[in-house]
């Protein structure tokens, strides 16, 4: 079972390996109060990221040229 929490204290004395090791986000706290978030951060699986690229190329191809072109204004919109 991971950990639920990591106290400064903790924080400080821990290894790059160990908290790579984590299983997940790991809450910082300072007595009561929680102070940051500790993320592990991992390597990107690169397999199930390319077919989640290729799911939604599959997707976006499946589309209406009407849809497509009410995608592209929508995401236009945001950049602005």
């Amino acid at each position: 079972m991971g950990r639920h929490s990591v106290t400064m204290r903790e924080l400080q004395k821990m290894s790059a390996g160990a908290i790579q090791a984590l299983p997940h986000p790991v809450p910082i706290k300072s007595g009561t109060a929680t102070v940051g978030l500790l993320v592990p951060v991992k390597k990107p699986d690169t397999e199930t990221i390319s077919a989640a690229l290729k799911r939604s190329d599959d997707y976006h191809a499946a589309l209406s040229p009407d849809m497509k072109l009410r995608l592209e204004r929508f995401l236009g919109e945001r950049d602005e």
